[in-house]
């Protein structure tokens, strides 16, 4: 299956490229052209003027000219057409990376590590080589945020859960709209103030009553006045000036917020017109799914399109900007009061848009997620299913699951059962043998699953809940803690978490290693035994052997998992595969010798 996906990248590069070379040639095709078009209009109109004013040259200088211009436009067309060309052909081949899991380049996404801290450090959610970087293809960066947030507070409503699984499951059949959706986003530059901009000058007040009667009894009394002068009625000159001078008086009285309006209208058009592309991709698809059905109809209000609400935007933009001509402006603000007209109209379609603006935005970023991630299910068809959600108590069954962020030529996958509450699993197993991994395997698809994103198993059946973690504790000189005071912090608020939220998934890996062994062992059979009164859902990883105990005293809720290591010719063979029952090995001395350590 692998081989196929890769083989269609490579059939879309090769067909690409060939589109780009053809549209290469007739770009050098059309600059002859200008050339000869340009050289043959100047050389026409010479001989225009040398020949007596034949009518025949300025014919043929004409006719070059217009040639000329349609070649501009033309080649204008074509070189838009390369760019977007050259984005696929390059998107194209950043998939064939990411089918090899080389993604180094792609943004870590370490900005939004503060959405949840904890989740985010111990399973490797943000950073290099971080399930964000290897799922992130949004073209926005609100899309991005959104791709960060649902990864950090993951989704429990099973029907939304379940709506995304079956959109991301259509849109994974169509690489074709999500290539060119992200073809055109990477026209896109934002410098990350785009949305805040907008919302203040949707927020801007407007006094409508005022502009309302400047723009309908002003230019009423203006009619009427220039008809009292043309029958005579009133002085042609005098009458003319007056009234002139009228209306550029309430022109320049207005004229401050005029054109911090104009301005403010150029950059906002300009936000606009970076997205407009991807707005229309989303109107002209056709969608089957219930949660991109939905997307595609945030793009309307009061029955109108966004395009199509953006396209008068963008008309009352070349409206105002007949202004920067002093001439034309003149002449339009001295009888009809212009500027002010296209100001009445502009503050009109905000009033009227300001609720769907935002709304708008929405839409792309929900786009953008779902690109990501069925990008993600697409890469991955041959290895990866779309999990089972059930509302019960807790249930978590996983056949042949793997790390999807690891390659599927080095992955091993496990099977795992947990049912009901309280449940604990404890791993023992030796150095390296593949417990720290098995927990982040156990979590990250997890995480995939209430994304509704299809995870790196064969069968996957899950109950949605919270995910907790005591895993990577850093210490804080800032704040005066150690390692063990902010391990015991964490554990304290995991404690507290899952008594609000019984579905809480929690997650721990040797916990209490900032103090002595014996304190260490009564210290976590202590919080397991509070966990399991409080019928929480935990696995832990750990070296204590006695910790594993726990099962004689609570047979129904404990249970022992294990990776184990084989000694083979001096050397140690791990399998990585999830056994029954307490390790029974160990490799820390061996290693240390083999390292010459000891």
């Amino acid at each position: 299956m692998q081989n196929t996906i890769e083989n269609t990248y490579s059939k879309r590069i090769s067909d690409l490229e060939s589109q780009i070379k053809k549209v290469k040639k007739i770009l050098i095709y059309l600059y002859l052209i200008r050339l000869i078009t340009f050289i043959s209009f100047a050389t026409f109109l010479i001989y225009f003027f040398l020949s007596q004013y034949k009518f025949l040259f300025i014919v043929l200088s004409v006719c070059s000219l217009i040639i000329f211009l349609i070649a501009v436009k033309l080649d204008l067309h074509f070189d838009k057409k390369k760019s977007f060309l050259s984005n696929k052909l390059l998107i194209n081949k950043n998939e064939l990376k990411f089918m090899e899991h080389i993604y180094d380049d792609r943004n870590p996404g370490d900005e939004f590590n503060s959405l949840n801290n904890n989740l985010a450090i111990d399973f490797d959610i943000f950073g290099h080589g971080s399930l964000f970087q290897y799922l992130n293809r949004c073209s926005t960066k609100k899309g991005n945020s959104l791709l960060a947030k649902v990864l950090c507070h993951p989704e429990t409503d099973r029907k939304i859960i379940e709506e995304k699984q079956i959109s991301i499951e259509e849109l994974s059949k169509n690489i074709e709209f999500m290539q060119n959706f992200q073809a055109h986003g990477m026209f896109i530059s934002e410098n990350g103030n785009e949305l805040e901009n907008l919302q203040s000058w949707m927020k801007l007040p407007f006094k409508k009553n005022k502009f309302f009667l400047l723009c309908t009894v002003v230019p009423l009394i203006n009619l009427v006045w220039i008809s009292l002068i043309v029958f005579g009625v009133l002085p042609l000159s005098s009458s003319l000036v007056l009234l002139v001078s009228i209306n550029l008086a309430i022109i320049l009285l207005n004229g401050k917020k005029i054109n911090k309006a104009h301005s403010m209208l150029e950059k906002q058009a300009k936000t606009f017109k970076k997205y407009s592309v991807l707005i229309k991709l989303i109107e002209e698809e056709s969608f089957k799914s219930n949660y991109t059905s939905k997307i595609k109809q945030q793009l309307t209000f009061q029955g109108v399109w966004a395009s199509e609400s953006l396209n008068s935007l963008f008309k009352l933009l070349n409206s105002f900007d007949l202004r920067l001509n002093i001439f034309v402006a003149f002449i339009l603000n001295s009888l009809m009061l212009f500027d002010i007209q296209v100001y009445y109209r502009l503050e009109k379609w905000k009033e009227k848009n300001k609720n769907a603006v935002l709304q708008w935005f929405e839409a792309l970023s929900e786009m953008d997620l779902l690109i990501s991630l069925s990008t993600f299910a697409y890469n991955n068809q041959g290895s990866v299913s779309y999990p089972k959600i059930v509302d019960e108590e807790f249930v978590l069954k996983a056949v042949e699951m793997g790390h999807p962020l690891l390659s599927a030529s080095v992955r091993v996958c496990n099977d795992i059962k947990i049912s009901g509450t309280p449940s604990v699993i404890i791993i023992t197993g030796a150095n390296m043998a593949g417990k720290s991994t098995f927990l982040r395997t156990i979590s990250v698809n997890l995480i995939l699953a209430m994304s509704g994103a299809p995870v790196c198993a064969k069968d996957f059946v899950f109950t949605p809940c919270d995910i907790l973690s005591s895993i990577k504790i850093q210490d804080s000189l800032t704040n005066n803690e150690s390692y063990f005071y902010a391990e015991l912090s964490r554990l304290k608020d995991i404690i507290y978490q899952v008594t609000l939220n019984k579905r809480t998934f929690v997650v721990l890996d040797e916990i209490l290693r900032g103090t002595n062994t014996k304190d260490k062992q009564s210290g976590s059979s202590g919080i397991l035994k509070k966990l399991i009164s409080l019928n929480a859902v935990v696995i832990i990883a750990t070296h204590d052997l006695t910790i594993a105990e726990l099962e004689k005293s609570y047979p129904d809720s404990v249970v022992n998992y294990c990776f184990e290591v084989e000694l083979s010719d001096d050397q140690l063979i791990f399998d990585y595969k999830l056994k029954n029952g307490i390790s029974q090995k160990l490799n820390a001395s061996f290693l240390m010798k083999k390292m010459g350590i000891i």
